[in-house]
């Protein structure tokens, strides 16, 4: 194995990037050497790393099945220990890391952490996150990626371990009702073409390529809910119920 750190993630609006660049800013102030890597484009070999730390977004208590299947596509040969975080609004563990597991069994995760971050899906379900908490949200990160990533390199283990009936029962109730659920939400969705240029950007900017435009909005029953059509639109033209959105503007900066 190499001795590189791998940074594996998913992104859907920034929040999990975000964390996954502070990651590497801070193990590389330790002196270590890393690759960021971005599921949507770039390609890994897992031989050149002698850890990996692979995280994304929960959605209804799963990671994206995007990174999943990542996952199930280029590591499943791959022995050494890892490290999975998670980024999410609510404070407490999930049942996505032993989800992740169950379907990685020959994966070595020995840590896992996750951090809470902003609520960007207010338009549809929950508050909006007020900025003072946003903000302590935010300073926070670093504490807690610092600490975590101490205990996992001096070889402590961390887990949050389910019974597997409530994960079958979890897993059960995502594949029936969350791809009924984002459907009935995404068909409400539309486009304000008073404001829409065509530019395309939604589309292009598709980690599944599963919206299309032409005067208004369809989505394929691929679609993630990952949000970065609406948050990206140059113009803010994309309405639900026929209500305009309120776009999500991290408090953070990306590089």
């Amino acid at each position: 194995m190499g001795n590189k750190i791998g940074i594996i993630y998913f992104s859907g609006t920034g929040n999990t990037k975000f964390v996954a660049q502070n990651i590497a800013k801070k193990l590389q102030q330790w002196g270590e050497e890393l690759d960021l890597i971005n599921i949507e484009k770039d390609k890994i070999i897992p031989t050149q790393y002698k850890y990996l730390i692979i995280g994304g977004p929960i959605y209804i208590d799963r990671y994206p099945e995007i990174l999943i299947k990542y996952a199930k596509d280029n590591l499943k040969n791959y022995k050494n220990k890892c490290m999975l975080f998670a980024t999410q609004a609510s404070e407490k563990d999930s049942t996505a890391y032993q989800h992740f597991i169950n379907n990685m069994p020959n994966l070595n995760v020995t840590y896992c952490i996750y951090v809470p971050m902003p609520n960007n899906v207010y338009n549809f379900f929950f508050k909006r996150t007020e900025d003072e908490k946003q903000d302590e949200m935010i300073t926070n990160v670093n504490d807690i990626i610092e600490a975590s990533l101490k205990s996992f390199l001096d070889g402590e283990t961390k887990l949050y371990p389910r019974n597997k009936f409530m994960v079958f029962m979890i897993n059960l109730v995502y594949k029936m009702v969350y791809p009924m659920f984002i459907k009935s939400i995404n068909k409400k969705i539309n486009i304000d073409n008073d404001k829409c240029i065509n530019c395309k950007l939604c589309e292009k900017s598709c980690p599944l390529g599963c919206i299309k435009i032409d005067k208004v909005a369809s989505y394929t029953k691929d679609c993630l809910f990952c949000q970065r059509c609406i948050n990206i639109c140059p113009k803010n033209a994309f309405t639900y119920k026929n209500k305009e959105l309120s776009q999500y503007k991290p408090r953070f900066k990306l590089k």
